[in-house]
């Protein structure tokens, strides 16, 4: 993984592997943690964890192949 600083925001260089672990993180914390906790454990609400994993989802779909 590669961390990249741009005019203040951070970029991140993934592998398929890496961002496919990253989404599924996700998701078992949204199944394993109750939702009226869920911020306070993960510092993020559940609406935002859904939305990133859908998003990085997103990108998976659209990225070609890994070799």
């Amino acid at each position: 993984m590669r961390l990249i600083d741009s005019d203040g925001d951070l970029a991140v260089a993934m592998t398929h592997d890496e961002l496919r672990l990253l989404a599924s993180c996700i998701g078992e914390a949204l199944e394993a943690v109750e939702e009226w906790e869920f911020s306070t454990r993960l510092g993020a609400d559940v609406s935002a964890a859904r939305t990133l994993r859908s998003e990085i989802n997103d990108v998976l779909k659209d990225a070609p192949d890994a070799p």
